[in-house]
């Protein structure tokens, strides 16, 4: 499978994240929808129709969210590419293992900063990724609280950060 990346880039995800979370009372988002709604700015193709106006239309809160690669990696590891633009089938198990994958990608991504800082990772890793290989892995998410205690001990070792 390979390292999984803790970067989101839209370009390769379906816009998961505009679907999977609502947006009432939200900061940063000037629509109400509720979870598992498209946003009201997605365009039949699945893209949005304010991209390059996001701020100015209400909407920073698209720009300053961050999947850390989970939609991504839902798309084209667990969906092998496949999306719920092409099949609209699809759109309930995406945004459930986007969903499902969010807190692995943040964990991913605290556990990569943690190593930078010399900390031992490398089992946290490991569960982490063999989590996120397959829908059903995911979905069943075993260990998920093992790993996220195992990294905040480790991080109460390693004490704050400084600059």
């Amino acid at each position: 499978m390979g390292e999984i990346e803790t970067r989101a880039d839209c370009s390769r995800c379906a816009a998961l994240c505009c679907i999977a979370y609502p947006s009432d009372d939200m900061p940063g988002f000037s629509a109400r929808k509720a979870a598992g709604e498209p946003c009201p700015k997605l365009g039949r193709d699945g893209l949005c129709t304010i991209y390059e106006r996001r701020e100015e239309e209400g909407f920073a809160g698209c720009i300053r969210y961050e999947c850390f690669g989970a939609g991504q990696h839902v798309v084209e590891t667990l969906f092998a590419g496949r999306d719920w633009r092409s099949d609209p089938a699809l759109l309930p198990a995406m945004v459930e293992n986007f969903l499902a994958m969010r807190p692995v990608s943040d964990l991913l991504f605290l556990a990569r900063r943690a190593e930078a800082r010399g900390g031992e990772v490398a089992d946290i890793v490991e569960r982490l990724e063999t989590m996120a290989s397959s829908r059903e892995s995911l979905i069943a998410a075993e260990g998920l609280a093992s790993c996220e205690r195992d990294l905040r001990a480790l991080y109460r070792q390693l004490g704050p950060e400084r600059d």
